[in-house]
């Protein structure tokens, strides 16, 4: 098996002379811009600007630059009050202004005359986003809190936003952690999204799948931006998906919670009702629980948020499936109600009855092999087979953040996701059907220190680690063995089981694939601000990647179904069939192909 570094993208932006530019789209802070001026609308220099979050009481200071303009940067979202003060002005206080994740919230003050005054301002007109053209929205804690999310996924989120559709609903309905909950925005492909969680890339990069599903109890928001984003977060052409984990505050808070269903409350499915007489309503037993808990370790300085989230899931019932009726497997299809053709004369068969000799010894074989293709069970030439099913899932996953004021220039973050994921699925309608193990463990981690160089400066260092694994392994439950020495068809086997056969609504055996992906994906990301009018920011990126992809797997053959075989939609292909009359039958039967399985072993990306 090999393994190769994939790729490393590095992007740099230019520096930009007109004034401060936060370059904070779709990160996970908020920052402070505007100007500040006098009564007569002169700009005022050196005025000291205070921003106060007023749930941990961390100060972020700036100052304004010789032309009045102002920035503070690499605010935590939150809520905030903001206060400038100059020597021969009274102090200006807004009232508490909310940021969201992202924003840059402009702010204009306007000073006035005067040393023994404090005024405050009461009434702020409403923020407007007019530093940048993104076109997005931010779900806030309290809507997510709101919102009735089924199976606790908060991708579901993202189809609160225009232009935001999906034709899956039930894949957003579970907290799994692969091809789970992917949007279609703007009508972009699925896998055209970005999705981060802290400012650190969470993406599975070789089929572009979602490695990690946060609880929706641990977001303080998810923003989401379908246009116009900073070039910075270029690499899709769908939508970029970032959420925020909560961080401690000054004040102990927590919750229990636990989310239950059950088959009693619930109908049965329309394929089970379908048959006659109906199928067993489908069992089902979900639970989904955990708690959170934040506040400080040290009043001011040091905070701290933890969660935890489990999900267990058991679904016993019955399947419905369609397999071939004794008569057929003998070759009398007379009741298939369509006439079949010889493929190799073009002319049908006497009274709809494939001779025996037509079939080969593999056919006969797995036709009569009752363990690997069972005989129907109910009336009828579809729908005929109702058969015990089960499926298990198990999640645990928890996150937790540490928020620290180290001093009056340097601040810091670090979080630490972990997840397990597995799926165990007990067996499956027809023995001859593998069943699939998926394991997908995840383990994600995040390092922020920002450092105010001065008054009108900020450098701010982010560093990212993710690792997903997504392990697929069948399993033989029924212990059938190597089927495929058993009919007679040829070749080696490194995963037990019988290939698959697909002959239309009447297909068994399993293409079983047995696939080990193990990723690494490393972030650094640095950038330095500057309020200078001489001076601007600066930005840099890199993500490499490393994953290793080995694939194992058995062959399929496919085949019409019988009820396709008629002479109208048959009669070209049989008549070139019948021109080369000399051709031998195919192993199956003159209605189906068998192929030999294969291993395949690969290390690559996409």
């Amino acid at each position: 098996m090999r393994t190769r570094w994939l790729g490393t993208t590095l992007a740099l932006s230019s520096i930009v002379l007109l004034g401060p530019v936060p370059l904070l789209a779709q990160t996970q802070f908020a920052s402070f811009t505007g100007t500040v001026t006098s009564k007569d609308g002169n700009p005022l220099p050196n005025v000291e600007l205070v921003a106060t979050n007023q749930a941990t009481q961390v100060v972020y200071t700036a100052k304004s630059n010789e032309v009045g303009v102002y920035t503070i940067s690499a605010l935590p979202i939150g809520t905030y009050r903001l206060r400038a003060q100059a020597q021969s002005f009274s102090a200006y206080e807004t009232n508490p202004i909310k940021l969201e994740t992202g924003q840059i919230a402009r702010v204009n003050i306007t000073m006035q005359l005067g040393v023994a005054e404090n005024i405050e301002v009461t009434g702020v007109a409403p923020i407007l986003q007019t530093q940048d053209a993104v076109v997005g929205d931010v779900v806030s804690e309290t809507t997510i809190k709101a919102m009735p999310l089924n199976g606790r996924n908060f991708s579901q989120l993202s189809l609160l936003m225009p232009g935001v559709i999906t034709t899956e609903p039930d894949s957003f309905t579970e907290p799994k952690n692969r091809g789970s909950g992917r949007p279609f925005v703007n009508g972009q492909r699925e896998q055209e999204n970005n999705y981060m969680l802290d400012g650190i890339d969470m993406n599975e990069p070789i089929d572009n799948l979602l490695p990690y599903q946060p609880s929706p109890d641990a977001l303080a928001e998810v923003r989401v931006e379908t246009n116009n984003y900073s070039s910075e977060f270029g690499n899709v052409a769908g939508a970029l998906i970032g959420s925020t984990i909560k961080s401690g505050t000054n004040e102990f808070h927590g919750n229990a919670f636990e989310y239950w269903r059950d088959s009693k409350m619930a109908a049965n499915s329309w394929d089970n009702n379908r048959v006659t007489p109906a199928a067993e309503k489908p069992k089902l037993s979900q639970h989904i629980f955990g708690a959170t808990l934040g506040g400080p370790i040290v009043k001011n300085k040091v905070f701290f948020f933890g969660d935890y989230q489990g999900f267990i899931r058991d679904r016993p019932g019955e399947l419905v499936r369609s397999v071939a009726p004794e008569a057929w497997r003998r070759g009398d299809l007379s009741s298939a109600g369509v006439t079949i053709i010889d493929p190799q004369t073009g002319r049908p068969f006497p009274g709809n009855v494939i001779p025996a000799s037509r079939f080969s010894p593999i056919a006969r074989a797995i036709l009569g092999n009752q363990t690997l293709y069972p005989l129907p069970n109910r009336p009828g030439n579809t729908n005929n087979l109702v058969a015990p099913f089960s499926d298990k899932q198990r999640t645990h996953q928890g996150d937790f953040k540490l928020d620290a004021n180290l001093s009056s220039s340097d601040r810091l973050f670090a979080r630490v996701s972990l997840q397990k994921y597995k799926a165990e699925p007990d067996r499956a309608p027809i023995q001859s059907n593998l069943i699939s193990t998926f394991d997908s463990p995840f383990f994600g981690a995040a390092l922020n220190w920002t450092r105010t160089l001065s008054a009108s400066a900020l450098n701010e260092l982010l560093l990212g680690f993710t690792r997903v694994k997504f392990q697929t392994i069948p399993t033989d439950w029924a212990g059938i063995g190597n089927a495929n020495a058993t009919v007679g068809i040829p070749g080696g086997q490194t995963i037990a089981g019988l290939s698959a056969f697909n002959i239309g609504d009447f297909g068994f055996g399993d293409a079983a694939t047995a696939e080990f992906n193990d990723i690494k994906t490393y972030q650094l990301t640095e950038k330095t601000r500057s309020s200078s009018a001489a001076a601007g920011s600066i930005s840099g990126r890199a993500s490499p990647i490393r994953a290793t992809r080995a694939l194992s797997a058995t062959s399929s053959s496919t085949g019409p179904s019988p009820a396709s075989l008629s002479r109208t939609s048959c009669s070209t292909r049989c008549r070139r069939r019948a021109a080369a009359a000399s051709s031998p039958p195919s192993p199956i039967s003159s209605t189906g192909s068998a192929s030999s399985p294969r291993t395949t072993s690969r290390s690559g990306t996409t």
